[in-house]
C-alpha cells in the first residue's frame, strides 16, 4: 500500500511539473500571435517561428522606436524588426527613419508580412510606425 501511495504522489508531482513547464514565459502569448486591434512587430522572420519570442504590440503611432523594447527583453526594437502583422483595423505605414522619413512600406489591415526583406522597408530597418496612415 505504501508503494502505491508513493507512486501516486510521484505521478501527480510529475504531471504537475509538466503542466508548469509548458507555460510560456511571456504571459501565455505565443510566438506569431497578434490579437485584434493591434499592429504587431516581431524580431525574427516568420513571426519568430523557431526563434526567441521577441515581439511588441502597438495601438498608436510611434515615430521613434529607439525607446521601445521587445516584450521580456531590454533589447531595443529600433532597426530589429523582421516581420509584422496588422490587426489594427486600418492601414499602417512603416518608415525607415525616426520621424517618418526614408524608405517606407504600407501594410493593409489583416495583412501579414513574415519577411520584411522582400519590400521597401527591408529587414532590420524599421524605426517609425504610422498607424491608420493616409495614402501618400
Amino acid at each position: 500500500m505504501r508503494k502505491l501511495i508513493s507512486a501516486a504522489v510521484v505521478s501527480i508531482a510529475a504531471a504537475g511539473g509538466l503542466g508548469l513547464a509548458a507555460m510560456p514565459a511571456s504571459a501565455g502569448v505565443l510566438a506569431g500571435s497578434c490579437s485584434s486591434g493591434n499592429f504587431c512587430l516581431f524580431e525574427n522572420n516568420d513571426y519568430n517561428n523557431g526563434n526567441t519570442n521577441h515581439w511588441l504590440d502597438l495601438r498608436s503611432d510611434d515615430w521613434d522606436l529607439n525607446n521601445n523594447y521587445w516584450v521580456g527583453s531590454n533589447d531595443s526594437i529600433d532597426n530589429e524588426t523582421s516581420s509584422v502583422k496588422n490587426r489594427r483595423g486600418c492601414q499602417v505605414r512603416l518608415w525607415q527613419h525616426v520621424g517618418g522619413t526614408g524608405a517606407h512600406t504600407r501594410i493593409e489591415n489583416n495583412q501579414d508580412d513574415g519577411f520584411l526583406s522582400n519590400n521597401a522597408i527591408g529587414d532590420n530597418r524599421l524605426s517609425a510606425v504610422d498607424i491608420c496612415a493616409p495614402d501618400l
